[in-house]
C-alpha cells in the first residue's frame, strides 16, 4: 500500500526512538505531526514533521495529554495516531471507545499489551511454559519459600515501566526487609527475583507477528554497556544470530496473543551464558534501529497492519555486526565501567547512532543538550 499522504500524529517527541520512526515515515511519504514538550525533543528538532505540537505537560501528566488528545483526535485532522511509549499507549486504549471512531491506531493489540507490560505475568508465563528467565517470586507464593530457592543478591523491579527507574539491588535478607518495612516497596507492585550475576550482556528478539498468528521479522541483537552500571538500559546494540532465542521470543509472544510489533529482552550471565527473559516492551524501542539498518522496515509493517494489509515479510538472512548504539550513554559507561576499552568503544565502522543522521542532524543536538540538561537537574537535586 502506497502511504503517501496519510496523515500521522506522533506521540512522545521526548523519546529518542521518534528518530528512526520519523525517518521511516518521511520515506513512506507520511504527512507528520508530533506532540512534544519543549523544543528540545527529537521530534521538535527534525526536520521530518510537516507540523510540530509543543505541549509541556504531556510527558508526566496523563490527564493533560488526555486533554491533549481530545483535541487533537477529535478533531479529525489525522488518520493514524502512533505513540512511542507505554503511558501515552495506555491512554489511548483507555479511550478506544471514543478515539477509534476518529483514528486509527499503529501500535500492538491491547490485550498483548497489557499483559506484556506487566512484568510479573511475563515471568510467569515464562515459567509455567518451559521459556527461560530468571528465578521469580509468584504471586500466591510466600516470600520465605521463595527465598528457600535462590540466594542474594536479588532484583526487586517495578511491575509496570520501563527503564532502570525504581530497580533495587538487594543484598540481604536484612536489606529486602527494610525495603518493604519502612514501605518504599509493596511486594504486590514488585517483580523480586533472582540477580543475573555479570550479567551485563542482553540478548533482543525484534518481532512482529501479523494478525494470522504468522511471524514477520524476527532479527536479534546483542545488547552490553549498562548505564547505571550494572541496572541501567544498555547502550550498544549488535545484530547477531541466535535461532534459539528467536524462537523462545516467538513462542512467549504468541502465547500472549500478540499481534503486531514487540521487542523481547534476555538477560545473559556470564556463569552459563542461558539467556533468559527479562522483559517484553510492547513500546518502540531506540534500539529498533538496528531491524532498519538490517533491512527490517517495522514502521511499514505497523502501517500496514494498522490498514489490514498483507505485512511485508522480512525473515530473509540479515547481516550480524550491525552496531547502534547511544552515544551519551556510552560516554557514561565509558567514564564509569572498570573495563571500559572492551566492546571496541572506538570502533565506528557498521555503527551508527540512535539519533544522530547526516540527512537529520539537529535532532542529536537537541537531545544531547536536553540530556546534558536533565543530568544536571538530577545532581542538583542529589546535592540538596
Amino acid at each position: 500500500m502506497d502511504f503517501k499522504g496519510i496523515r500521522v500524529l506522533v506521540l512522545d517527541g521526548y523519546g529518542r526512538q521518534c528518530a528512526i520512526v520519523l525517518k521511516e515515515l518521511h520515506e513512506l511519504g507520511c504527512e507528520i505531526t508530533t506532540l512534544n514538550t519543549s523544543r528540545w525533543d527529537v521530534g521538535y528538532a527534525s526536520k521530518y514533521p510537516k507540523h510540530k505540537l509543543i505541549e509541556p505537560e504531556t510527558r508526566y501528566d496523563m490527564d493533560a495529554l488526555k486533554q491533549v488528545l481530545d483535541r487533537e483526535i477529535l478533531s479529525d485532522r489525522y488518520d493514524v495516531v502512533f505513540p512511542m511509549l507505554e503511558p501515552a499507549t495506555e491512554v489511548l486504549w483507555q479511550n478506544k471507545e471514543v478515539y477509534q471512531k476518529h483514528i486509527k491506531y499503529a501500535m500492538a493489540d491491547e490485550e498483548g499489551f497489557y499483559k506484556a507490560f506487566d512484568k510479573q505475568l511475563t515471568m510467569e508465563l515464562c515459567m509455567k511454559n518451559g521459556i527461560n528467565c530468571p528465578v521469580t517470586k509468584m504471586d500466591d507464593e510466600s516470600m520465605d519459600h521463595f527465598l528457600s530457592k535462590v540466594e542474594f543478591p536479588l532484583i526487586l523491579k517495578p511491575r509496570v515501566g520501563s527503564g532502570s527507574r525504581g530497580i533495587h539491588k538487594v543484598d540481604s535478607k536484612e536489606e529486602l526487609d527494610k525495603l518493604i518495612g519502612n514501605g518504599e516497596i509493596r511486594t504486590d507492585e514488585y517483580v523480586i527475583q533472582e540477580f543475573i550475576r555479570s550479567g551485563e550482556t542482553h540478548r533482543v528478539s525484534y518481532t512482529f507477528i501479523d494478525n494470522n498468528n504468522e511471524t514477520k521479522t524476527s532479527i536479534l541483537a546483542k545488547s552490553t554497556r549498562p548505564y547505571p552500571l550494572e541496572i541501567g538500559t544498555n547502550s550498544l546494540f549488535e545484530s547477531c544470530k541466535m535461532p534459539v532465542i528467536a524462537l523462545q521470543a516467538e513462542k512467549l509472544l504468541k502465547l500472549m496473543n500478540w499481534h503486531g510489533y514487540a521487542s523481547v529482552c534476555f538477560i545473559e550471565g556470564d556463569e552459563d551464558h542461558i539467556p533468559k527473559v527479562m522483559e517484553i516492551n510492547g513500546r518502540i524501542s531506540a534500539s529498533l534501529k538496528v531491524s532498519y539498518c538490517c533491512g527490517a522496515h517495522v514502521v511499514r509493517q505497523i502501517l500496514e497492519r494498522t490498514y489490514d494489509r498483507d505485512v511485508t515479510s522480512y525473515m530473509g538472512d540479515y547481516p550480524e555486526g550491525i552496531r547502534v548504539r547511544h552515544a551519551q550513554a556510552s560516554f557514561m559507561w565509558f567514564l564509569k565501567a572498570p573495563d571500559r576499552f572492551r566492546d571496541g568503544i572506538f570502533k565506528f565502522r557498521k555503527t551508527s547512532d540512535f539519533v544522530f543522521s547526516l540527512a537529520d542532524p539537529l535532532p542529536w543536538f537537541a537531545y544531547s543538550i536536553g540530556c546534558t540538561r536533565k543530568y544536571k537537574t538530577e545532581m542538583d537535586k542529589r546535592s540538596r
